[in-house]
C-alpha cells in the first residue's frame, strides 16, 4: 500500500501490512446443521478463494446453502527456541 494514496498515517499502514502477513489461507467449511467443521489448505490467497467459490457452487447446487464457508489467515508456529529438561 503506498503511504503517499492512502489516508491512514504510516505507522497504521505498517501495522496493518503487519497484521496482514501469513503463511498461507485456510478454507473453512461450517455445516449448521450437523455443527461439523472442515479445513481445507493451504492456499496462497486466490487458490483459497477459487477453492471457496468452487466449494460454494458445490453446495449450492446440492441443495445446501446454509453450509458457511470462509477463508482465514494461517498463522504456522514458530519453533520454540529452548530446549526441555530430560
Amino acid at each position: 500500500m503506498d503511504p503517499e494514496f492512502s489516508p491512514l498515517p504510516a505507522y497504521l499502514l505498517d501495522k496493518l501490512v503487519e497484521l496482514d502477513a501469513c503463511d498461507g489461507y485456510i478454507v473453512l467449511v461450517l455445516d449448521p446443521q450437523t455443527a461439523e467443521t472442515d479445513a481445507h489448505g493451504p492456499y496462497d490467497g486466490m487458490g483459497a478463494l477459487d477453492v471457496a467459490d468452487r466449494l460454494r457452487q458445490d453446495f449450492d447446487i446440492a441443495g445446501l446453502p446454509d453450509v458457511e464457508i470462509t477463508v482465514t489467515r494461517l498463522h504456522l508456529p514458530t519453533p520454540a527456541e529452548h530446549s526441555h529438561a530430560a
